[in-house]
């Protein structure tokens, strides 16, 4: 999976703003009719406005290509932002990973983030984003689709009426600021309901680069109802390059 596409996760939690016009003022009121199928999106996934304003936790666990273990873990997301936990399983090693106002640690394997080796910083990513990356990665792809319209991002006006995974489908096309990831994304939603039901990302849209992300199935549990499995493909070839699952979702008050 490409790791470098997720950059742009670090953006803040928080409602869909208003519609911008580039320079990061809000420009008018009324939505775009993309931005109102993200609204719908959002309505029907978290209808109860949970993500961003209350604590939550879920298990995730992810196998690559071949079935195997890539990973096993329980993340909280405290109610703000920069409050994050992951604890368990990455790439054969355990990790407790912790972010607060003040700053993160982590330990692997018994060791302390600052007594690792760099070849383990690496491997465990902990040398990304200064430290930041797991938060930031997570916060983005449990948080969709509550967090499409996070600053930074510029979503097209309108509606493309296209197929995905052999199924019609309404997509919103959005593009994101360099300082947070430079990519051009597709979110794909049923027509019906605007449940969210894939992705895809490409770095150099021309160069059909990038990967897609197909959803199946919902994860409920206090108000939320969060994409289940989620299947990592190559643009380029269709390559299978693993498979996430959300387990068992806790809200807290």
């Amino acid at each position: 999976m490409s790791w470098a596409l997720l950059v742009l996760l670090a953006a803040a939690c928080g409602p869909p703003p208003a519609d911008e016009d580039g320079s990061g003022s809000v420009a008018e009121i009324d939505l775009t009719p993309a931005r109102e199928l993200v609204a719908r999106s959002v309505a029907f996934h978290d209808p109860g406005g949970v993500w961003g304003s209350r604590s939550i936790s879920m298990s995730w666990v992810g196998t690559d290509g071949e079935g195997g273990e890539r990973v096993a873990v329980d993340l909280e997301f405290g109610a703000d932002e920069r409050d994050f936990a992951l604890a368990g399983r990455y790439r054969g090693s355990s990790i407790e990973y912790e972010t607060t106002a003040d700053g993160w640690s982590a330990t692997v394997d018994g060791t302390a983030q600052a007594d690792l080796p760099d070849a383990d910083r690496e491997r465990m990513r902990l040398h990304r984003e200064d430290g930041m990356f797991w938060r930031s990665y997570y916060g983005f792809l449990a948080g969709l689709p509550m967090k499409i319209s996070d600053p930074g991002a510029h979503l097209d006006s309108e509606i493309i009426e296209t197929a995905f995974m052999d199924r019609e489908v309404h997509a919103v096309r959005v593009t994101y600021d360099p300082d947070t990831g430079g990519d051009t994304w597709y979110f794909y939603f049923d027509p019906g309901t605007a449940q969210l039901v894939g992705c895809r990302f490409y770095h150099d849209e021309s160069a059909n680069d990038g990967e897609y992300i197909t959803f199946e199935g919902l994860t409920e549990g206090g108000g939320l109802r969060l994409p289940r499995l989620r299947g990592w493909y190559v643009n380029a070839d269709g390559r299978h390059l693993g498979t996430d699952e959300v387990g068992t979702i806790r809200v807290g008050p």
